[in-house]
C-alpha cells in the first residue's frame, strides 16, 4: 500500500492490473476517513452519546465495506468500488426518502403525544444512538445484498 507515491498506482490503474483485493485497503481507509470527518461534529451540544454514535459509525463503515467485499466474492469478485459507489448511491437516495418520511411521522406523533417538544435541544441521547446504529446496519446490509446480486451466476457455475 502506498501512502505518498501514486505513480505505481496510476500505472496499475491504467493497465487495469489493480485487483479489488489490492484496492480494498485504500477504499476502507478512504471511507473510514470520510466517516470520521462526517460524524464528529464541532457543535456546542456535542456529548458522550455523539462520541459513541460517531465511533459506531466508523466501525460500521469499515465493517460495511468489508461485508460488501465478502458479498462480492472476495478475491474472485470484481469492480467492488464501482459497485459500492453506484449501488450505494441508489440505496442512499432510497434511504433518504424513507427516513425523511419516517422521521416526519415520528416527530408528529411525538409532538401530539407530548413525548418530545419541538423546542427541546437537539442533544443526542441513547435513543438517537440506537436509531442511527440500526439505520446504518440496515444501510450496509442493503448495499452488500445488492452487490451480492451482481455476481455472475454463469461464471460461478463454470468455476465450480
Amino acid at each position: 500500500m502506498y501512502f505518498v507515491r501514486y505513480h505505481p498506482l496510476k500505472e496499475k490503474l491504467r493497465e487495469r492490473a489493480l485487483s479489488d483485493r489490492e484496492a480494498l485497503p485504500y477504499f476502507v481507509l478512504f471511507f473510514a476517513g470520510f466517516t470520521v470527518a462526517h460524524v464528529f461534529p464541532t457543535i456546542e451540544d456535542f456529548n458522550e452519546f455523539d462520541m459513541v454514535s460517531g465511533g459506531l459509525s466508523v466501525i460500521f463503515a469499515i465493517g460495511g465495506v468489508l461485508y460488501a467485499y465478502e458479498q462480492n466474492e472476495r478475491k474472485k469478485g470484481f469492480d467492488l468500488i464501482q459497485k459500492f459507489v453506484v449501488l450505494g448511491w441508489v440505496v442512499s437516495f432510497r434511504f433518504l426518502l424513507v427516513l425523511l418520511s419516517v422521521l416526519i411521522v415520528l416527530l408528529i406523533v411525538w409532538v401530539v403525544l407530548g413525548i418530545k417538544e419541538t423546542t427541546e435541544t437537539l442533544e443526542t441521547d441513547g435513543f438517537d444512538v440506537l436509531f442511527i446504529a440500526l439505520v446504518e446496519l440496515i444501510f450496509y446490509q442493503r448495499i452488500g445484498r445488492h452487490i451480492r446480486d451482481t455476481r455472475n451466476k454463469t461464471l460461478e457455475a463454470s468455476v465450480r
